[in-house]
């Protein structure tokens, strides 16, 4: 590439592309969680470490007297731009197209050994603006599908990216402005590289922030709601049903002798029995029912337009499945029983009466040997006989 500013302005811009990198990945790795990795961090710090050996390479061939015999800079915008390919697909867990796209990258890295320097900078900026398109839509999909804006700002770069080396191709052939076309392409990657950055920045922070979102309102270990996340996803839904009239149940769900289990085979036995369970609890229940887990081995069903009857046959229904075979896991076999307890409301729902309703029934399925399910429905509680014999 020839010069294409005085050298003062070569060391403002490296200086200003480092310490935009270096504050970028400072705050990137700050909010990094090894229990919650920032998908792809890996490949884009590379691609980060090289486009700045890069900006080197291009900043001393600015600075240099001597021009440089092999075009550096031209091939690490070859390989930096495959890099952000390789990085932007493991982002969005589409990992296609890597090898022949590294076959193209390759090519086009060796070629500067066989052609002019003009030659050279065609191939740069064709290849990059190849590679830069497939991380538009690498990005786009992303940024659609996990509604994360920062992404949407890495594949606007990637566009303008495009778009000039277009304009400046346009420019070389239309009016033979090569020079022009140089500091055209120059601009828009300089603009592009920044883009970048504040894109991958602002997708990590937006992703963080959705992570401590998810911890106020998910059980960790089952990945079900907690108490607060149960409230908030209830919050229409009993609306309605206030407005309609229309039945509420609740069903109280424990994990009988559950210190047992954990004495006798460990606390991780003990934690697989209570993801098996919720498991099951998700896949017994309709879309519009909520699953949340409250305590230890503790859950707590919500079942909107249900009334006492329909809810006291799945919890039935809960409890045979439950019982009928041991669970197999960590090389044991857990007998594991439930106890249910049932209450229904109709109308405006108070979720923590119908909770507390439900939780009586259930202690009182407990107290008549465990392996039950009792119910309430602001009335004496009457409790199903229906159980396992010999159970205590």
């Amino acid at each position: 590439m020839e010069q294409l500013h005085p050298d003062s302005w070569a060391i403002l811009h490296f200086g200003l592309i480092f310490l935009i990198t270096l504050a970028q990945m400072t705050v990137v790795y700050v909010l990094s969680d090894a229990s919650n990795p920032t998908p792809g961090l890996g490949l884009y710090t590379v691609y980060f470490m090289a486009a700045l050996l890069g900006w080197i390479a291009f900043t001393l061939q600015q600075l240099a007297d001597v021009p440089m015999v092999i075009d550096v800079p031209s091939v690490a915008a070859i390989l930096n731009s495959y890099l952000l390919f390789l990085a932007a697909g493991e982002r969005a867990e589409m990992r296609g197209g890597r090898i022949p796209l590294g076959a193209v990258c390759l090519a086009a890295s060796l070629s500067v050994f066989f052609v002019t320097p003009s030659q050279m900078w065609v191939v740069q900026t064709l290849t990059a603006a190849f590679f830069f398109s497939s991380v538009a839509v690498l990005c786009a999909l992303r940024a659609y599908r996990r509604r994360n804006v920062g992404d949407g700002i890495t594949a606007t770069a990637a566009v303008i990216m495009v778009i000039g080396v277009a304009f400046a191709h346009y420019r070389w052939h239309a009016a033979g402005e090569y020079t022009e076309a140089q500091a055209m392409v120059f601009g828009f990657h300089t603009l592009a590289y920044v883009l970048v950055a504040l894109g991958f920045l602002a997708s990590v922070v937006i992703e963080y922030q959705q992570h401590l979102a998810q911890l106020a309102t998910q059980d960790p270990l089952t990945r079900l709601l907690n108490r607060r996340g149960l409230e908030t996803a209830l919050q229409m839904t009993l609306a309605q049903a206030a407005r309609q009239q229309s039945p509420t149940a609740a069903i109280k769900v424990d994990i009988d002798s559950f210190k047992e289990i954990n004495d006798n085979f460990g606390h991780d036995t003990g934690d697989y029995v209570i993801r098996e369970v919720a498991r099951y609890l998700q896949q017994a229940t309709r879309g519009s029912d909520v699953v949340a887990r409250t305590a230890g081995e503790e859950f707590l069903v919500i079942l909107p337009e249900t009334t006492l009857d329909g809810a006291r046959v799945l919890a039935e229904r809960m409890r045979e499945v439950i019982a009928a075979e041991p669970l197999q896991g960590y090389n044991h076999s857990i007998p594991t029983t439930i106890s249910l307890g049932v209450a229904a409301t109709v109308g405006e729902v108070d979720i923590d009466q119908l909770s507390q309703e439900a939780d009586r029934a259930m202690y009182l399925a407990k107290r008549g040997g465990r392996n039950r399910v009792a119910s309430v429905e602001n009335k004496p509680i009457h409790l199903r006989t229906s159980a396992s014999p010999g159970q205590a």
